[in-house]
């Protein structure tokens, strides 16, 4: 919490960490991920896959994006809400039953802000306690943080998540944002993922993930 504090101050406090998220959100595309993530439902026919409303979890939620939506049952959580109806808590706090589990769970620029490497791990962990089985994970980055990394790739993401049970379904680039969907289709293999180098240019950036 002290490393995410800082960082917070860093870069002028949630306040504006949260305007900055929005602004970026809106340059990368003029719109935000929540369209991306309600077409990808529709397209690969999700939304008819179960009979009651898709249950949402929206993460690090800086509005609440899926309300609209009269077949999603949308709970939006964050540590520092910025509006009414967003839940004041800590994702990695979260107890589930497994009958209460959701159907999709969204990461959107949230991964890239956990400050250390085996904790962002952790948090994926996390989801297969939080995501019903056959349920879904929608991540959004930077696209910097998996192309332009010295110690991630998008192969490298996608094989982290694999161990972890999650089985990609689709993948986007836009021109600053990497869009990825994966499926809870197996159980973990609890495999780790150690710090190591895959691109050593003087101009990457140090992202990373660890898995213990």
């Amino acid at each position: 919490m002290k490393v995410i504090t800082k960082q917070l101050q860093e870069v002028g406090g949630i306040d504006t960490y949260q305007a900055t998220s929005r602004l970026g959100e809106f340059k990368n595309g003029s719109t935000n991920s929540a369209k991306w993530v309600v077409r990808q439902l529709k397209e690969h026919n999700i939304r008819l896959s179960t009979p009651t409303k898709l249950r949402l979890l929206d993460v690090g939620a800086l509005q609440l994006n899926y309300t609209k939506f009269k077949w999603i049952e949308s709970t939006a959580i964050d540590l520092n809400p910025s509006q009414p109806g967003i839940l004041k808590a800590d994702f990695f706090d979260l107890k589930v039953q497994s009958s209460k589990a959701y159907d999709v769970l969204v990461l959107s620029l949230v991964l890239n802000f956990v400050g250390m490497p085996h904790r962002r791990g952790e948090m994926l962990k996390k989801c297969t306690q939080v995501c019903k089985q056959m349920g879904y994970l929608i991540i959004v980055l930077p696209l910097a943080c998996v192309n332009n990394s010295r110690y991630l790739t998008h192969d490298h993401l996608i094989a982290i998540l694999d161990s972890i049970g999650f089985t990609l379904i689709t993948s986007h680039n836009s021109r600053k944002l990497s869009y990825k969907m994966f499926q809870l289709t197996k159980e973990s293999t609890k495999t780790s993922f150690k710090k190591q180098i895959f691109n050593n240019g003087t101009k990457c950036n140090n992202f990373s993930i660890v898995v213990r």
